[in-house]
């Protein structure tokens, strides 16, 4: 199964530098370039699903790479457990004020008051991605997301990163990423493991019943 990743287009928060967090922004008129010009790399791709996190900055990317494709807007599934993470307080703030790196880093200890930790949104994230899996294994899937939701997806497809080592995501273009979940280390597909010293690991990985598959297709199938 390939899934293709991408950030969504530019908004004026992402051309200031402030951190966006789980804020909504419209994209401005570069993000709107941005997303054509996916939209045109990805042709040829066979993509039949497109997944975005419910903000609306992703939203109006998904939206108009999805017209480009013919697909109607209202099958775009919109993934709360995509969208960016909560950074409290430091939303809105420059990101050159605060230290990002230590903020966004698997192994960083800087707090984030009345936001998420790194972990915290980290398994949302990856749950999230397990039951895709199990979900849509005939499908190729383009999911427009976040900068950080991007940064956990490519944890989860490449191993957590050593410390110092964490990707830099480039976030001045749509530029998409393709993912074959075959590459994804062992210890990523038993990933409970990660978050066991923390007392959160809540069998999050568990064989979905049939039932439970039913009503996410039924749920996609008609979306709101």
């Amino acid at each position: 199964m390939k899934i293709h990743v991408m950030l969504h287009g530019q908004t004026d928060f992402d051309a200031e530098g402030r951190i966006q967090g789980k804020s909504d922004q419209h994209l401005n008129d570069t993000g709107k370039e941005h997303a054509l010009k996916a939209a045109e790399s990805l042709q040829g791709k066979g993509i039949n699903m497109i997944i975005s996190s419910p903000q609306t900055h992703a939203l109006e990317t998904a939206e108009i790479i999805a017209e480009q494709f013919g697909i109607e807007k209202t099958s775009i599934v919109k993934a709360a457990m995509l969208k960016e993470r909560d950074f409290g307080d430091y939303e809105g703030e420059l990101a050159s004020e605060v230290d990002m790196f230590a903020l966004c880093s698997w192994g960083g200890n800087v707090a984030v008051p009345n936001g998420e930790s790194v972990k915290d949104s980290a398994q949302r994230v990856f749950k999230y991605l397990n039951n895709v899996f199990k979900l849509f294994k005939a499908r190729t899937i383009l999911m427009i997301v976040p900068e950080y939701v991007l940064m956990v997806i490519r944890w989860h497809f490449n191993g957590l990163p050593k410390p110092g080592e964490e990707l830099v995501i480039d976030t001045d273009d749509c530029i998409y990423h393709e993912l074959d979940t075959e590459t994804i280390p062992p210890e990523m597909v038993d990933y409970q493991s990660l978050f066991s010293e923390q007392g959160d690991a809540d069998n999050a990985d568990r064989v979905l019943s049939q039932d439970e598959i039913d009503a996410l297709i039924r749920k996609i199938a008609e979306p709101d």
